[in-house]
């Protein structure tokens, strides 16, 4: 047996040993990005790429998304002067490192502080796709804004579960249970029915599997906590007085419901309307010269 056919029998026990002490193994269809060691040599690492400069903007993926899914982003900042693109792999994600540690929104908030503070970014743009706007929602609840120089939550109410008929949420606790169900019953069967619903404007077979791929990085454990804390979670109080420009992206269903309640709870925010729940995927045109804007009003 050769070397590489020897690492690729091994390779899924090496990951086991990887999980239990939170190291990450170097993927094998790893790109040119870059790790940050969040405590020391031995501690978790997150995966990062990066594109542009200027204004730090700081994306955080969703659940069990991964950096990939912001390639157009990063692709239209390469040459950007005004800003600093950065997209990382949560803890647990991607090509982060694989632990059962901190799978809750709390410590992937004190997680992108430690990121933050490891890059040495300063007056950072915030942004959070779906609940990795939970992530920005906990950093917010955790540390404040000194360090913040806006925000920007792309389709993610900071309420999950609905407060009346109506709301802005992320769907009611019928709609909960079913999901939760199916994950546990058929993971990958449940993810290829989520994938797609993501991305109306359509995708092909090529596209959906290598997102199902990314998706299932994350273990089923971590995956199904996360689950659990993010349809938990309120952060409307922690919005109404950010301190901070805030600009809500939003899926055109969720339009109305959103705007409504922004206004109800006095949370003030610029708007923007599109497509579905990955438009800036979808339409990366539209999405890009939008958050470019919006940043780089801060300057103004």
């Amino acid at each position: 047996m050769n070397t590489i056919s020897a690492f690729a029998v091994m390779r899924p026990w090496l990951a086991v040993a990887a999980l239990a002490v939170g190291l990450a193994l170097p993927p094998a269809d790893a790109r040119a990005g870059d790790y940050v060691a969040l405590d020391g040599e031995r501690g978790p690492q997150l995966y990062y790429e990066e594109a542009g400069e200027g204004t730090p903007v700081v994306i955080v993926p969703g659940w069990t998304m991964t950096t990939r899914f912001f390639a157009k982003q990063l692709e239209h900042f390469a040459d950007s002067e005004d800003l600093r693109v950065i997209v990382y792999d949560p803890r647990a994600h991607g090509r982060s490192s694989k632990t059962l540690d901190g799978a809750n929104y709390r410590q992937h908030g004190r997680d992108l502080k430690r990121f933050i503070d490891a890059l040495g970014l300063e007056d950072v743009v915030l942004a959070g796709w779906s609940w990795g706007g939970i992530t920005v929602y906990s950093y917010l609840s955790q540390f404040g804004t000194d360090n913040v120089k806006g925000l920007v939550l792309i389709d993610q109410t900071p309420r999950p579960l609905p407060l009346k008929d109506g709301s802005w949420n992320d769907g009611d606790i019928g709609i909960v249970k079913d999901f939760f169900d199916a994950f546990t019953e058929d993971r990958v069967a449940t993810m290829r029915e989520f994938i797609p619903w993501m991305f109306p404007k359509g995708i092909s077979d090529e596209e959906a599997e290598w997102m199902l791929a990314e998706t299932m990085e994350t273990p089923d454990i971590v995956a199904a906590l996360l689950l659990y804390d993010g349809w938990m979670a309120d952060f409307t109080a922690t919005l109404r007085t950010p301190g901070v420009p805030l600009l809500n992206i939003v899926r055109e269903e969720n339009g109305e419901a959103a705007k409504a309640y922004l206004k109800a709870n006095d949370i003030q925010s610029e708007f923007f309307v599109k497509g579905g729940h990955g438009m800036f995927y979808d339409y990366p045109d539209a999405f890009n010269s939008t958050l470019e804007n919006f940043v780089k009003g801060l300057e103004d």
